[in-house]
């Protein structure tokens, strides 16, 4: 179930050779393609930034316009600051359900439920049509009244919240989110839905604890830190390959879900495993549909002039910008795949794991925990034979 890279995004290359336990992963991505902005003004950077990130470009525009408004003295509106967080929540709705309906049931041998990810796919273009149909959040700084209508994006939330019941998670969000670890094995036994069938695969080969990791999940990133990292002398390696004290940090739904009480349950049953980190997904699901924050790390408030960091459907993003006269003198860009797939990364760490078990079934627990951690690129899964 290897992805092919596509675009300027490139591709990651993962080599496990069994039973030695040793992991490889290597990385195509153009981690400088930002310097593409420099020189640019103000809105030919706006303009470029959807065109060059075609993975969670929301997000990218969104903390584009975020760090140049910040370089600016601009601030947006409150109401302008929610819409745009709204749409960087229904992206990770669509990335995190184009995972759980269309490719988790390859797992379990099943076919892509097309049919209802089209369905949600209509519903979610509509609820974003509702909040900025004129396209003018991410593409006009300092404004301060959202175009959107709130009793239009109110229904189609609820149309949303619905369809979600019905074809991924068979409740309401609502009953979903706070079940327990009990609950949530009569939830799998008794539920028929892609989402449900793929945890009740993992249970069914007892391999709900594997690929455990014991990285630090991502803390709120002071300003002052990140600016000294980001305008550095050794900018370019801290991108490649961050580390927050020379320890490996994960970003992501297992990280923003840490506190839910259904996450901490699972975690002290089987640890940071794959089960772990398939439900945090799910409860990411439930709680956007809900209208809620992700969690405790949801849009990150503490800022600094020309920085912006943001929670992706994939983990925290971080753009920084520096102006002179209206154009771009620098920018740089943190994104969460290098968080969690570097050197030492969670990915690393949970793919060293089943490395280090009898080869069978090595290929399918790789391409679960690569699925369940989630680049936001394309990769090449390498086993050598035993």
């Amino acid at each position: 179930m290897s992805t092919p890279g596509t675009g300027v995004e490139g591709r990651l290359d993962i080599r496990i050779a069994p039973p030695r336990g040793e992991v490889t992963i290597s990385s195509s991505r153009p981690l400088a393609a930002s310097r593409l902005f420099e020189g640019k003004n103000i809105d030919e950077t706006l303009g470029l930034v959807p065109l060059l990130f075609n993975v969670c470009g929301q997000a990218q525009r969104t903390a584009a316009i975020r760090a140049i408004e910040s370089a600016q003295g601009a601030a947006a509106g409150a109401e302008v600051e929610r819409a745009r967080d709204r749409l960087v929540q229904l992206e990770t709705l669509r990335e995190h359900l184009w995972r759980v309906l269309l490719e988790w049931p390859a797992f379990y041998g099943g076919a892509p439920a097309s049919a209802s990810m089209s369905l949600l796919m209509t519903r979610i273009e509509a609820a974003k049509r509702a909040i900025d149909g004129q396209d003018t959040l991410c593409t006009r700084p300092g404004l301060h009244r959202p175009a959107g209508v709130g009793d239009a994006v109110t229904h189609e939330l609820r149309s949303l919240r619905g369809i979600v019941a019905e074809h991924v998670l068979g409740v309401q969000p609502e009953r979903w989110i706070d079940v327990g670890t009990a609950g949530l094995s009569r939830w799998v036994e008794r539920t028929d839905t892609p989402a449900a069938r793929l945890l009740r695969f993992v249970y069914d080969q007892g391999w709900e604890a594997i690929g455990q990791t014991s990285t630090n999940a991502m803390p709120d990133l002071a300003p002052d830190a990140l600016l000294a990292l980001l305008d550095g002398p050794d900018a370019a390696a801290f991108i490649a390959e961050p580390t927050l004290g020379g320890g490996a940090i994960e970003t992501g739904p297992g990280a923003r879900q840490q506190r839910h009480p259904l996450i901490v349950a699972l975690r002290e049953r089987h640890g940071q495993g794959l089960i772990t980190r398939l439900a945090a997904r799910l409860v990411e699901i439930a709680r956007i549909t809900l209208d809620l924050p992700l969690g405790d790390a949801d849009t990150p408030a503490r800022m600094a002039p020309g920085l912006a960091q943001l929670e992706a459907a994939r983990g925290r993003l971080v753009h920084r910008v520096v102006l002179d006269d209206g154009r771009i003198q620098r920018y740089r860009i943190l994104a969460p795949t290098e968080w969690n797939f570097g050197p030492h990364g969670p990915a690393v760490q949970a793919l060293r794991g089943i490395a280090q078990a009898p080869p069978t079934g090595v290929r399918a627990q790789a391409e679960l925990l690569i699925h369940a951690i989630d680049p936001c690129v394309g990769y090449k899964l390498e086993v050598e034979p035993a």
